[in-house]
């Protein structure tokens, strides 16, 4: 398949901003910090009544001189963007006197601008609200404030397993005035973060391009720019009670050569196992091959953890242009919130997030709270190639991973800077696919992919290797390892091209070996032999904890045997 370049500028344009523009009117509160927001002119965004349908929406639409023609529908149902005409998308105002309008037509459930993030992607808001008051707040007072503040309901309490955080569907019909609530909401002294729970625009950060072992340079090549995994498997080939988490647009529950376990769709589609539901979802599938196609079934390819298993979150639903799959997806934060939640409740111990998203408070929030329960997360730092990473792998409770080039150098596209963990490889992947004839080629496989979307799960994999060796290592322990043990590429010691450098799984379970000693190893040296034997005889007897094998209270025959029965 011959190579798809990368997407550019000529994206946005396609995707109709050309007519936007950053004011000083328009902001969104991240925390306490104010994020300028442009304005689309060109389009607007209508949800229609749950009973509505085409013929209904262009009758809406007619009284004031709009179609559905040149319409988008969304991903996530019942949404559609619709272009204004010529006389009205000229300016701010009268944008907002368009919204105005329709809302004040009644027959739209909701009628939004379509706003543009710091990444000049759209940002639609929705009725609903996610509210996270300070810790002094308890949940009488809030209730109390949210009664005398928020017109609406309460949806959820302590939403996505965060204390504090509320899900409030407003009375609102128009997206203006939400924005302008959350803004209200969150310069309050109480409030620690408010926004507003929006339809945005997720990027893949995948460059796709033209029995599959020896394709697995990543894995294993004869320049040994590779992360050893033959080497690691001889100590282990992965735990299945260790799941890895693949926050994406769902995973082939069909698939033949995959270690997977039934996971979720947080989408509100209900895709069984958080299985693909558009048919533009490929993106997982390939994500999550990388993590655990099984090993030695005489198929395709092979995973970095192949027996350990790989469990799909669906967060998003992947858009197409014209027919056209251009690795864009529809989400809205409480999707991945309680993906992160999900996650962690369940006994995940390793979240892969292969793509770039919105800075969103609430997001934020459940990386750390899932991280602080345990998970440790890899994001994809990006594929513009420029000296910054993108969020959420900028996040401090994200591992952000960069792409290798089987030259052993990073891949030109891969984004770098601060914030940077190390890498991973990430071009001419070969991987798993959607069976048959959907996703990116037919048959079950895919070759020649490109991006940090698979650096990002084969960082997340060694990751699983080594807590299959020691499960009871914390995120920051599994952090430590893994940085500790990268090959060092690039300007000596940490920096902001490759981090810590070149991902190693053997290097790395090895030192997860080393942490939980063999019994009887006292002095440490990695073998039991004559010298252990003769310190366990000179302290028969006693009390000595290093001896004391079966914490019995003393040194005797029991500990003997332990200690011979650990021999070599």
């Amino acid at each position: 398949m011959g190579r798809h370049c990368g997407l550019g500028l000529g994206i946005v344009v396609m995707l109709g901003v050309t007519g936007a523009g950053f004011g000083d009117g328009y902001h969104r509160s991240y925390f306490d910090e104010a994020l300028p927001l442009g304005l689309d002119r060109e389009r607007i965004a209508v949800q229609m009544p749950a009973s509505g349908d085409a013929t209904a929406l262009d009758a809406s639409l007619a009284p004031f001189g709009l179609s559905t023609a040149g319409a988008e529908p969304l991903a996530l149902t019942g949404w559609t963007l619709i272009e204004t005409t010529d006389g009205v998308r000229r300016s701010d105002a009268s944008i907002e006197s368009l919204v105005t309008a329709l809302v004040a037509s009644r027959s739209f459930a909701f009628v939004s601008p379509v706003f543009l993030d710091e990444r000049m992607q759209p940002l639609i808001m929705t009725r609903d609200l996610l509210i996270g008051f300070e810790s002094g707040v308890g949940p009488e007072m809030a209730g109390a404030l949210l009664g005398a503040l928020v017109p609406g309901a309460v949806l959820d309490r302590d939403f996505a397993g965060l204390p504090g955080v509320y899900r409030v569907r407003t009375t609102f019909a128009d997206g203006f005035d939400v924005l302008a609530l959350a803004n209200d909401l969150a310069s309050r002294a109480d409030v620690r973060f408010a926004e507003s729970d929006a339809i945005v625009r997720g990027r893949l950060t995948i460059i796709p391009n033209d029995p599959m072992f020896g394709q697995l340079w990543g894995l294993h090549q004869a320049s040994d720019a590779d992360m050893d995994a033959p080497e690691a498997w001889d100590v282990t080939i992965g735990d299945d009670a260790i799941r890895v988490v693949v926050m994406d647009m769902g995973i082939d529950q069909a698939h033949p050569d995959l270690h997977q376990a039934p996971g979720m769709d947080f989408t509100g589609n209900n895709t069984p196992g958080g299985g693909p539901f558009s048919s533009c979802d490929d993106h997982g599938t390939a994500v999550a091959g990388c993590v655990s196609a099984t090993i030695d079934n005489g198929l395709g390819v092979v995973g970095v953890a192949p027996n350990c298993t790989v469990t799909s979150a669906k967060i998003g639903v992947a858009t197409s242009f014209f027919g056209l799959c251009l690795g864009f997806f529809d989400s809205q934060p409480s999707m991945l919130m309680n993906a992160l939640d999900w996650s962690a409740s369940s006994g995940a111990r390793v979240t892969n997030s292969s793509f770039s998203y919105t800075v969103s408070a609430g997001v934020t929030n459940a990386y750390a709270n899932a991280r602080a329960n345990g998970v440790v997360h890899f994001a994809a730092t990006g594929n513009s190639g420029e000296g910054t990473i993108a969020y959420p792998s900028s996040l401090a409770s994200v591992n952000a991973i960069g792409a290798m080039a089987p030259t052993g150098v990073k891949a030109s596209f891969s984004q770098y800077g601060t914030g940077i963990a190390f890498c991973a490889p990430g071009q001419g992947i070969a991987s798993t696919d959607r069976v048959g004839s959907a996703g990116y080629e037919s048959g079950d496989y895919v070759s020649g992919l490109d991006g940090t979307s698979f650096a990002s799960p084969y960082a997340a994999g060694v990751a699983a290797l080594v807590l299959s060796v020691d499960p009871s290592l914390t995120p920051a322990e599994v952090e430590d390892i893994l940085d500790a043990t990268c090959v060092d590429v690039g300007a000596a010691g940490y920096d902001l091209t490759y981090g810590h450098g070149f991902v190693n799984a053997f290097n790395a379970v090895t030192a997860a070996s080393s942490t939980t000693p063999c019994p009887g190893d006292g002095d440490g040296d990695g073998t039991v032999g004559p010298a252990d034997l003769a310190a366990l005889l000179g302290a028969w007897g006693t009390a000595d904890p290093t001896w004391d094998l079966n914490a019995s209270g003393d040194v005797g025959p029991d500990d003997l045997a332990i200690l011979l029965g650990a021999w070599g």
